[in-house]
Order: C-alpha cells, then structure tokens, then sequence
C-alpha cells in the first residue's frame, strides 16, 4: 500500500498536474490519487527525500520550484544520465522495442498537434517515448536516477508545454524525436545521444525564458 501510494503520487507529479512552486497538503494528495491521507505521510517523506517536493517551516508542503543554478545543474545531468542510457540502449535494443518507441513517437505527434490538447495524455507520450529508451539499456539504477530527476523536473516541464505562447507546432521535440528514431533503426549510438540532449537543451532553454526562475 506505502509503495503504491508513493507511485501513485509521483505519477501525479510526473503528470504537470501541479504547478511548480504550489504549495500541497496530505489531504489535498490524497484527494488526488484517491486515498485517505495517512498513507500519504510516508510517501510525502520520501519524495522530500528526492527532492520532488520541499518541506515548508511550518511544515507544510510545496511542489520543488529550482533556482536558477539548480536548474542548470539539473540540465547537465539530465544531459549526462539520459545521453549515456540512450548510447548504452541502442548498443542493445531490438526490432521491437524500436517499433514500441515509434508508436509512441506517432503518438506524441498526434496529441501534439490536435486543436484542443489533452497535456496530460502529451506529457504521458513523451515519457513513454524517453522510458521505453533508457529501460532498453538494461541500468535499473540509472534509470531510477533518471525518473528521480524527472519526478523533480516534471512540473516545469509542463508548464513549458502547456502556456499559450508556444505553439505545439513550434515545440523542437518533433524534429528531436525524429532524429532518434532514424537513429535507432540506423544503430547510430552518438546521433541518437545527440538527438536526445539537443532535445533537453531546448526544453531546457524554454523553460527559462518563461518560467522566472530565481537566482
């Protein structure tokens, strides 16, 4: 029950539902996931641990809103981690996880480009796109590391996606992804890393532009 809790909770944080910056509550987390909040406790710890969320002085809660430093920081090892698990995947991937990531590619492409967007769905297919990646590289730690970092990262990541400003068609990931894909069916272990950290970076450089990140 803990365990399942702690995931349900993370899945929601992984989701944009929460802005970064908001602050949250046991109740109000466990109204989300559809619990009664005395599990919430210890899953609430864990992710404080991890850093996806921060623990207020009077012991309220706040969704982890970075500083500018270390957003930068968290840029580099995202670079670092997910570059190195896509080089190690494609060194071992198949035929049909290649197939699976395609889907997802298609899929990503599809909700991006519909009139009215369903973020969630959107947000869902771009990790499915990245997980089913880094899980072919055969690393449970690294990828545990990733989805950590991912976990912290989430909330601004969909903030990124979702203002009105940026237009779906405009977002590099379609290009990135495409990349990857000619990449993966090439076994091109370098092109595929490249595709990958070029799509972080200008992530990464949107979110600044608009996300107000303090010093």
């Amino acid at each position: 029950m803990a365990d399942k809790v702690y995931l349900d909770i993370k899945r929601l944080l992984l989701s944009g539902a929460i802005p970064p910056g908001e602050k949250v509550t046991l109740r109000g987390l466990a109204q989300g996931i559809g619990t009664s909040p005395m599990p919430v406790r210890d899953a609430v710890t864990r992710l404080v641990i991890e850093g996806a969320l921060d623990m207020l002085p009077n012991r309220g809660l706040r969704v982890f809103k970075p500083k500018l430093r270390q957003f930068h920081e968290i840029v580099k090892l995202r670079c670092c981690l997910e570059g190195f698990a896509t080089e190690e995947a494609v060194a071992l991937i198949d035929k049909e996880t290649v197939n699976h990531i395609e889907r997802f590619i298609h899929k990503f492409e599809r909700l991006g480009h519909q009139k009215k967007m369903d973020m969630a769905a959107v947000i869902e297919a771009n990790r499915d796109i990245h997980f089913t990646l880094y899980a072919a590289a055969g690393m449970p730690m690294l990828q545990t590391m990733i989805e950590n970092i991912w976990t912290q990262i989430a909330p601004l990541f969909a903030l990124s996606m979702s203002t009105k400003d940026r237009r779906s068609e405009k977002w590099e990931s379609f290009d990135h992804h495409g990349r990857l894909l000619d990449a993966l069916v090439a076994r091109d272990g370098q092109a595929a890393r490249d595709a990958v950290v070029a799509d972080i970076c200008d992530a990464a450089a949107y979110i600044e532009s608009i996300a107000n990140l303090s010093e």
